[in-house]
């Protein structure tokens, strides 16, 4: 593969070669990556106004099945993962970390959307989990997958750009003027009142 190559304009009045270099792959790969989620992002009408419950409605419209929020039990801990999407056969279910601020609880729901909407997969999930009678979702048994289960870094990387781009969008559906942004995000970490 070869390189690809950037010019700098020369600093000083009399004539240099200009000084050429290799853009990073990385930087490559992440334009491609936003390109990638920004076009998945575009097929979602965002409901106005907006919260994460209601894009979920939304989703669930679009996909033609139920999707449920169920918060991870009271004796998750540090090592529990924050969220995990899990789909049964009938059913979308995101398990997510309730104890936090609700703009982190967003995140996480919106990052597990992003996984979703992305149709990332995961090695096989017990019968239980993708089978459930009615479906309701064995908690106890999901307890034991989301400790083990992980998404390829790749996967992660995608399912957290849809969620920072689902975000960007709200802020400019809000028309936030940029001086109130900071207000507006303090005010949805809790840090300060509206």
């Amino acid at each position: 593969m070869r390189p690809t190559w950037t010019t700098r304009k020369p600093v000083t009045d009399f004539y240099r070669c200009p000084l050429r270099l290799p853009r990073e792959p990385q930087d490559m790969d992440q334009r491609r990556l936003r390109r990638h989620c920004r076009a998945i992002v575009r097929e979602i009408p965002l409901p106005r106004p907006f919260s994460v419950r209601a894009l979920c409605d939304v989703i669930a419209e679009q996909r033609r099945r139920p999707l449920y929020l169920h918060p991870l039990p009271a004796e998750a801990n540090e090592e529990w993962p924050c969220g995990m999407w899990i789909a049964t056969e009938r059913a979308d279910h995101i398990f997510y970390e309730e104890r936090t601020s609700a703009f982190h609880r967003d995140h996480i729901i919106l990052h597990e959307i992003g996984h979703m909407l992305c149709d990332h997969t995961v090695p096989a999930l017990p019968e239980q989990l993708t089978s459930p009678p009615d479906d309701q979702v064995d908690t106890r048994l999901a307890q034991h997958i989301l400790r083990r289960t992980s998404y390829t870094t790749r996967q992660e990387k995608e399912a957290e750009m849809v969620a920072s781009l689902i975000l960007e969008q709200v802020t400019k559906l809000r028309g936030l003027p940029s001086d109130e942004h900071d207000r507006w995000l303090g005010s949805v970490l809790g840090v300060v009142d509206d």
